[in-house]
């Protein structure tokens, strides 16, 4: 893998975690219920969605889904200090 540059210094990229190597694009594009997500990432649907309130897209009127992609390259949570 190459060095990306962000902010002035060189950051080496890390491998796509092995659990996505296998998955076309729009297998990781496909949209997943909170639930589900939530699930694979043993978290609880309530912290899921306080702590990644910018993964989630609203379907429908009280449907909530993440992309599979960024349900299991999930980010670290947002600082809320």
């Amino acid at each position: 893998m190459g060095c990306a540059l962000i902010g002035g210094m060189k950051k080496k990229r890390t491998a796509p975690p092995a659990s996505i190597v296998g998955l076309t694009p729009m297998e990781l594009n496909r949209k997943i219920p909170l639930a589900e997500a939530a699930r694979l990432n043993s978290i609880h649907i309530q912290t899921f969605r306080k702590r990644y309130p910018h993964l989630l897209r609203r379907i429908g009127e009280r449907r909530w889904f993440i992309s599979l992609h960024d349900a299991i390259t999930l980010p670290p949570p947002p600082d809320t200090s």
